[in-house]
């Protein structure tokens, strides 16, 4: 440092040092070729009396000593301007190497100059064995996905002389084959005139990120994937009500895609949610869930039921709530149809002792009240001796009875004996299973039978006749024979157009009028058959009793209540299917069976 500090000085010194061995040597010059008079070296060395001589040389050590300050001034400062740079250049290589990232610097033609430790170590290239090479040998990156090779980002700096980020997915595969995961980017590096004279590119080992973010991803994938696959519709929304959340079942109930419905408001994606919103701010402000179990609404096949949940998001003081549907119908109908296979069985353990109780003063009834009918206005011997026995007129106790209605009254007895007997037999069909014929038989005539049957229903009292409804019949071409008890099915069908057409009758109808369509077709080894009426419908109560024995809406006297259970026995029990009705009260009434095409083998 001291040396440096006193350069010039010892220069300017050096140039005195010339300038007196210039003066001595002048004189010893003048001394021995000049010294004709023999003088003394002395008188030489100091000509004191040669005044021009002293001059002369006086002038030359001037200039000497001038220019050797001038020299020794411009000397000290290249050796402090040298210092500095020195000094810099160590600054500047202690920070290039004190830098956390990995840094390369190259020239304008995109070869590298410089590169500090943490290059070096993730490169696999020293600096003498880097220096001079093109980039593209050191810092060889790929693709981490398509294992393609990446464009050299010091190329494309130098093409488009702004700054180049490196993709999310770049790796960086060192000399010893070692792969790393890389981020940042490339820059230019200007010089005065505004030219590029290289460049410098900025990288670092992300390959922790990488796998902490490729984990992260492949969790929310998990997560994603696990509310996509649920059944139940999964929508989050926020303290506002707008949507954070939309899982695949919500896009398939709603027709919304995730991302049309991402942020905008719950009920304007959703309208029927509408309802629920209160419900919802309430759960966010208490956070506390709620939930409504068989929450029924109308849908395109009938009264639906659903259970939603709210649940209130309370992690990390995020406000908002989950709201969760599930459609529990198709549960709420096994239920229902559980239950009334309980009610079958109730009554089938209790209609074999009612049949045999009530069977026995029935047969009397009926044997009696024709007894008094055959002794009365039948011509038989033994009437009219017993009349002569007994001095009446047998037409005048014939006039009488008939004036009092007796023999209508019989004849009522008798009418109303036989529909007991009809309640009877019907329920005999609960309480025993008589070995029936199945056979092959085609569902279409069979139907299409039926439909005859029916049309020959003409009710006077009511003027209603069956054949002024439309039938609209849309059979499949892929159903042909079911193995089934025909007289049985054929029961079922003609009670279910029975009543759909008595419930059409009570309906005014304006622009259209009474309408069956009647389906058949294939499900699996199911055969399906859908009888639906345009009628006046069933609201709820009813429908869920419709099946159940001695239940009936219409008045006293007009039904046993046993025909849609008796129905209901026959497809159950008999033909091991299924029998269900959906309804759109004011609108439509469906009945469907299915039963196996192969009969018992369901």
């Amino acid at each position: 440092m001291n040396g440096y500090r006193y350069a010039g000085t010892k220069m300017l010194l050096t140039f005195g040092f010339v300038a007196a061995m210039l003066w001595v040597i002048d004189s010893y010059f003048d001394f021995t070729w000049f010294n004709q008079a023999g003088r003394p070296f002395d008188y030489y060395l100091l000509p004191f009396d040669n005044m021009h001589e002293i001059y002369m040389r006086g002038m030359l050590v001037c200039f000497i000593f001038v220019g050797g300050a001038v020299v020794s001034f411009l000397y000290d400062r290249v050796v402090r301007s040298e210092k500095l740079a020195r000094e810099s250049e160590t600054e500047i290589q202690t920070i290039f190497n004190s830098i956390g990232d990995a840094v390369i610097a190259t020239d304008c033609n995109g070869k590298v100059t410089r590169m500090n430790p943490v290059a070096r170590q993730l490169t696999g290239w020293s600096i003498d064995e880097a220096e001079g090479r093109p980039l593209a040998e050191v810092f060889k990156i790929v693709n981490s996905v398509t294992r393609h090779p990446c464009a050299s980002p010091v190329d494309t700096v130098l093409k488009t002389k702004g700054v180049v980020g490196l993709s999310n997915h770049t790796a960086l595969i060192s000399r010893s084959g070692e792969e790393f995961h890389i981020a940042d980017s490339a820059a230019p590096v200007f010089n005065e005139k505004g030219d590029i004279s290289g460049t410098v590119l900025v990288f670092r080992d992300a390959s922790e990120e990488y796998r902490q973010r490729e984990e992260l991803r492949r969790l929310r994938n998990y997560l994603s994937n696990i509310i996509d696959s649920m059944p139940s519709v999964l929508v989050g929304v926020d303290a506002e009500g707008h949507v954070t959340q939309w899982n695949m079942t919500a896009e398939k109930v709603t027709g919304i895609s995730a991302g049309d419905a991402q942020g905008k408001s719950l009920v304007s994606v959703f309208p029927r949610m509408a309802s629920e919103m209160d419900k919802i701010r309430e759960t966010i402000r208490t956070r506390k869930p709620c939930c409504e179990e068989r929450k029924t609404r109308q849908g395109e096949s009938g009264t639906c039921y659903e259970d939603v949940t709210i649940f209130p998001l309370i992690a990390n003081g995020v406000d908002g709530a989950v709201i969760q549907i599930d459609d529990v119908t198709e549960r709420c109908n096994l239920e229902q149809m559980m239950i009334q296979s309980e009610k079958m069985m109730s009554v089938g353990g209790l209609a074999a002792g009612m049949a045999h109780e009530i069977n026995n003063p029935l047969a009397a009834i009926v044997g009696n009240s024709q007894n008094i009918l055959n002794r009365i206005y039948k011509d038989l011997d033994k009437n009219h001796e017993t009349a002569c026995e007994c001095n009446v007129d047998l037409e005048n106790i014939r006039e009488y009875l008939s004036r009092r209605d007796v023999p209508k009254m019989l004849n009522g007895i008798s009418e109303s004996c036989n529909r007991a007997a009809t309640i009877v037999s019907n329920m005999l069909r609960f309480s025993r299973k008589s070995e029936r014929k199945f056979g092959e038989c085609n569902l279409a005539e069979l139907m299409n039978n039926t439909l005859e049957l029916a049309a020959n229903d003409y009710d006077l009292k009511s003027e209603y006749d069956f054949r002024k409804i439309e039938i609209i019949k849309e059979y499949s071409s892929e159903l042909s024979s079911v193995v089934c008890e025909e007289n049985e099915l054929q029961q079922v069908f003609l009670n279910l157009l029975k009543n759909g057409a008595q419930a059409m009758m009570e309906k005014e109808y304006v622009e259209d009028k009474p309408c069956f369509i009647l389906r058949l077709k294939k499900d699996g080894h199911m055969a399906v058959i859908e009888v639906e009426d345009n009628g006046p419908g069933m609201e709820e109560d009813v429908r869920k009793r419709v099946f159940e024995p001695f239940y009936s809406t219409k008045r006293v006297g007009s039904g046993t209540g046993l025909g849609l259970s008796v129905s209901y026995f026959i497809i159950t029990d008999q033909h091991k299917g299924l029998m269900e009705v959906s309804s759109v009260p004011g609108s439509w009434t469906r009945f469907g069976i299915k039963i196996p095409i192969s009969g018992r083998e369901a």
